[in-house]
């Protein structure tokens, strides 16, 4: 009986019985804009023995050195919102896992994500109106799409086919105006065309189609393309000079008439006529030139006629 030697233990370090977490895992990047974006994690596969407290983020532009802290106190959800961005610069991302024993080693760092509002395809352009038509092409005009996807339409695509036919043909492939003439067309043969629109992104679906055209001189009634100004009396002193001119449409284009009564206006005054407009200039005018001035349009769709007045006022006699 009695008391044996003294055993003495191997040394023991008075500890946690726990370690830091291993690092975060699956970092994502989601709801880019040019101002903020919203970084997402996985748990660690190890807390370390110890319930994970929060998660610190760090972010870096591509051109710095320095990591910045994102969130200031540790957050609890497994995503954070970093905000006060700056546009166009390029940003990467990193997660540390925290316990009662401290933080674990940085996650893998995340990709470089960019500072920039989303951008998408466009909307299609409006359906487009068949503008002309000759025997072998067509011309259209569209207007621009509602949506532009966040980044500027910067062209468009043509397409077109024959009404009978399953498969499109591209016309041009990158047209930046709203009109465009398709030519190469089978005389009198019937056509469908549709619009793209093309930004960053790629181009949109297709417009609606066009009415079907058939490749054919097209036809239109004469009309003239003046405003009511034109409608009123022309004033002219006497002894001066005056020029009417109209501007007019039509397919085939029309022949032009001016005739006035009593008056071969082939000799009192000069007639120039284009495909487009027509003009009648006096010189020197009296009173005789006053009256009614009739100007007829025609071709083989119908005939136009318009009445323009022209008041010549004497120069005051002597005294």
């Amino acid at each position: 009986y009695g008391t044996g030697e003294p055993l003495e233990s191997e040394p023991v370090k008075a500890q946690n019985p726990f370690t830091v977490p291993s690092p975060p895992r699956s970092i994502e990047i989601t709801n880019v804009t040019k101002e903020a974006m919203t970084l997402c994690w996985a748990r660690p596969e190890s807390d370390g023995g110890s319930e994970i407290d929060g998660y610190i983020n760090e972010r870096r532009e591509k051109s710095s050195l320095r990591w910045m802290r994102v969130n200031k106190k540790p957050v609890y959800d497994l995503r954070v919102k970093s905000s006060g961005l700056r546009e166009g610069c390029e940003y990467e991302y990193r997660v540390y896992a925290e316990n009662a024993a401290g933080l674990s080693q940085p996650s893998d760092c995340s990709p470089l994500i960019r500072a920039a509002d989303p951008i998408f395809l466009p909307s299609p352009p409006s359906k487009p109106k068949i503008v002309d038509s000759t025997k072998t092409s067509v011309t259209l005009s569209w207007a621009k799409p509602l949506f532009d996807g966040g980044s500027p339409v910067n062209a468009y695509t043509v397409e077109f086919k024959k009404v009978d036919e399953t498969d499109w043909s591209v016309a041009v492939a990158n047209v930046r105006s709203t009109e465009y003439t398709v030519i190469g067309l089978t005389s009198g043969s019937e056509y469908v065309f549709r619009i793209r629109s093309i930004n960053k992104v790629g181009p949109s679906e297709p417009s609606e189609v066009s009415e079907a055209q058939i490749a054919k001189e097209r036809e239109e009634e004469p009309v003239f393309d003046i405003d009511s100004e034109m409608r009123k009396t022309l004033i002219v002193k006497a002894g001066g000079s005056f020029t009417m001119t109209v501007p007019f449409r039509g397919k085939p284009v029309p022949n032009v008439l001016w005739s006035k009564p009593d008056t071969d206006l082939r000799i009192r005054a000069s007639i120039d006529s284009s495909r487009t407009k027509t003009s009648l200039t006096v010189e020197k005018a009296t009173r005789n030139d006053s009256g009614k001035y009739t100007l007829t349009l025609q071709n083989i769709l119908s005939t136009a006629s318009l009445t323009l007045v022209v008041k010549v006022l004497d120069s005051p006699g002597p005294t």
